[in-house]
């Protein structure tokens, strides 16, 4: 039962967390003069992230209550709840490389990280049919290819920003804000999906240090996001202080 408390407040946590995150982000998008189709994207991403976490707590639940909950999963591939995230790993991943990849200049660029993009999303849909991971552990593909290509996309937008005028307004711009978030989450959380194939929901420990590492990188990235939308609010579509 120590276990399932402890479960409880991280999940509870890193919940509560996401919620406070999406309403900051619909805060924003009221407040500001103009909306921007990329930031409703996100905004949007966000609260799917929610759902997509509330639904996918059934599992946990149904184990540390011995199936008192959710007994209809004891003993399928559902019981699991690898097959829900591999699916929402998928999405988040190419969405954030789309995200970021939107706001780089170079056309060329773009043009290729949408092509790598597209490709991305065929081979990880194809690993997850053809191969036996998508109901015992996080895709070592997704995870790895995904975290690389959104590791390189945040780095180009680095670049990018560095010779535009925007580096001379970095404390209101949303996307520094998303892109630091981020960036701390996958290299937190990447080495824990990459060995997760190699335990199961019996390992008692092992579900216990997933949830203590979800919850620290969830802390920090919604942390990130949560202070930008709060602090781009405060500005109008001209940069001008809301009064």
């Amino acid at each position: 039962m120590d276990y399932f408390n402890q479960f409880l407040t991280s999940s509870i946590s890193s919940i509560v967390l996401e919620l406070i995150a999406a309403i900051a982000g619909s805060f924003y998008l009221k407040t500001i003069a103009k909306s921007d189709t990329i930031s409703k994207f996100l905004v949007s991403f966000l609260w799917l992230t929610l759902f997509f976490d509330i639904v996918g707590i059934y599992s946990p639940i149904a184990y540390f209550t011995n199936y008192e909950y959710f007994g209809f999963v004891k003993n399928t591939v559902f019981a699991g709840n690898y097959w829900w995230f591999n699916i929402f790993m998928l999405i988040s991943f190419s969405f954030f490389i789309y995200y970021f990849n939107y706001f780089i200049e170079n056309s060329s660029i773009k043009k290729i990280i949408n092509f790598i993009l597209k490709l991305f999303i065929l081979a990880g849909v194809i690993n997850l049919a053809i191969s036996d991971i998508f109901f015992k552990g996080y895709s070592v593909f997704t995870t790895i290819a995904g975290s690389i290509l959104v590791l390189g996309v945040i780095i180009l937008f680095f670049f990018n920003l560095l010779k535009s005028e925007l580096i001379f307004s970095l404390k209101t711009f949303l996307p520094i804000y998303i892109a630091t978030g981020v960036l701390v989450f996958n290299l937190i959380i990447t080495p824990s999906d990459i060995f997760s194939q190699y335990f199961n929901s019996n390992n008692d420990l092992y579900v216990k240090l997933s949830g203590l590492i979800l919850l620290i990188a969830n802390i920090l990235m919604y942390s990130s996001f949560i202070i930008g939308f709060f602090v781009c609010a405060k500005k109008d579509a001209k940069g001008e202080e809301v009064v």
